[in-house]
């Protein structure tokens, strides 16, 4: 992951639906958190993932993943 090497302040993963956007930003979110940054991952999708994959519910605060340190999400539902 070479463009993780100097990441910008932001980083968007954009797409339609099927072509791994989650996966492929938790998986960042992971990588750059053992790297010692501290990360907040927010997901915009009505129907977030996010919390599936860490296994824990996320919903629309700020939520610190409990086995990944240095890690927060947050889904928020664009219909609200």
């Amino acid at each position: 992951m070479l463009f993780l090497d100097h990441p910008p302040p932001f980083l968007f993963f954009s797409g339609k639906g099927g072509v791994g956007k989650t996966s492929l930003s938790c998986a960042t979110a992971i990588h750059l958190t053992r790297q010692g940054k501290k990360i907040l991952l927010v997901s915009t999708d009505p129907a977030s993932n996010v919390g599936q994959v860490f296994s824990q519910t996320i919903g629309n605060t700020i939520t610190a993943i409990a086995t990944v340190s240095g890690l927060a999400a947050l889904e928020i539902d664009p219909q609200l």
